[in-house]
């Protein structure tokens, strides 16, 4: 099973992992880290670090960081050339993309498992209105 690690500011991603639970029910192999501020850059990416190492059970670890340039982003990106495990790690995250991470996590590859989560957060971003005129033009 792919591992899936939230990194952001505050506890931004425990509340992602937490919603997202209350959707599709208890996750295992999942974790959440919050970058606070006052928090050393050093310690942040050893959490980081360990927090990969440990949810990687062979399959990989998919990172989701809030925002690319970040502090989460960054300190992830620190790290990753003295990670051992297989991660990729994709910024600017969204409810549904965390959601379909947890739906398809075994059944991908974590190369696929990445794409199919950026596709997701893509065709996830819709506007009401334009949503509602498309709605009402085909059920006419």
């Amino acid at each position: 099973m792919i591992g899936i690690l939230v990194v952001t500011h505050e506890n931004f991603g425990e509340a992602a992992l937490q919603t997202a639970q209350l959707i599709l029910g208890k996750q295992e192999n999942a974790l959440a880290l919050g970058c606070y501020r006052g928090d050393s850059i050093e310690a942040f990416c050893e959490k980081v670090n360990a927090a990969i190492q440990a949810l990687d059970t062979g399959m990989g670890v998919l990172v989701f960081a809030d925002l690319f340039g970040a502090s989460p982003y960054n300190n992830t990106a620190k790290v990753s050339s003295t990670i051992t495990s297989n991660f990729r790690c994709i910024a600017g995250f969204s409810l549904p993309m965390i959601i379909e991470a947890f739906n398809m996590r075994e059944s991908y590859g974590l190369d696929e498992l990445t794409n199919v989560c950026i596709q997701t957060g893509i065709m996830g971003i819709r506007e009401l209105f334009k949503e509602i005129k498309i709605f009402d033009e085909t059920n006419k």
